[in-house]
């Protein structure tokens, strides 16, 4: 009865969350309308990115990529291939929404290694980040291996890098890219919805810890 209850459950969420973002388009192998900036290293092309423009015209972007070189193009789900041994490894996310530093939009970023588990979330308007703010946009990278989720270059094995973001009305928008490293396999597309399920979950405890700590401030 509770296993049943909670695939009914995650299917009325996953029905609701589709209804919530039908206006989303997603286009790989793109470049969001603010290029990338992220400093020494980082500013290359093509940009190859994973783009989410919402009916607002915000934009979420993500790209994979071998750290301080270009990233590869992605296949139609979003997947970058890498062969094994290949370190260190980066993504780079982007936000453009009209921000300005200490905007009030929510954001969470979310890595996973889809063979052990492993996960970290955190929030990428987190105030010691060293962050780029212009023209609107938010931008920074970050390494796979810093993330403390079991990353080996020498194991066949995916890794997911999901970003959802809140925008000025409460909608939750959501993006995802995977790095698969020689022969790993990639989640099907009910798995990924799942997936962004839970992480939905995470984002709505995180908004209601926030303004919980606002209210008791």
């Amino acid at each position: 009865m509770k296993t049943m209850f909670r695939i009914a459950f995650a299917s009325a969420m996953v029905i609701g969350a589709t209804a919530a973002q039908a206006a989303d388009t997603i286009q790989y192998n793109s470049a969001p309308a603010d290029t990338f900036y992220y400093g020494n290293g980082n500013d290359y092309s093509p940009a190859n990115a994973a783009v989410l423009t919402t009916d607002a015209g915000d934009q979420l972007s993500l790209r994979l990529h071998k750290t301080f070189e270009t990233a590869p193009a992605s296949d139609a789900n979003g997947v970058y291939s890498f062969a094994l041994g290949t370190e260190p490894m980066s993504f780079d996310w982007g936000i453009d929404a009209g921000l300005v530093a200490g905007g009030s939009v929510d954001a969470l970023i979310t890595l996973t290694n889809l063979g052990t588990g492993q996960f970290l979330s955190y929030d990428p308007f987190f105030i010691l980040n060293d962050d780029e703010y212009a023209n609107g946009s938010a931008e920074n990278s970050f390494r796979l291996d810093w993330a403390g989720i079991g990353f080996d270059p020498n194991v066949n094995d995916t890794y997911q890098v999901n970003l959802t973001y809140t925008d000025a009305n409460q909608g939750v928008h959501s993006l995802d890219v995977f790095a698969k490293l020689g022969t790993g396999a990639v989640p099907e597309p009910a798995t990924w919805a799942m997936m962004m399920l839970g992480l939905g979950m995470i984002g709505g405890a995180m908004r209601r810890r926030r303004c919980m700590a606002v209210s008791l401030a």
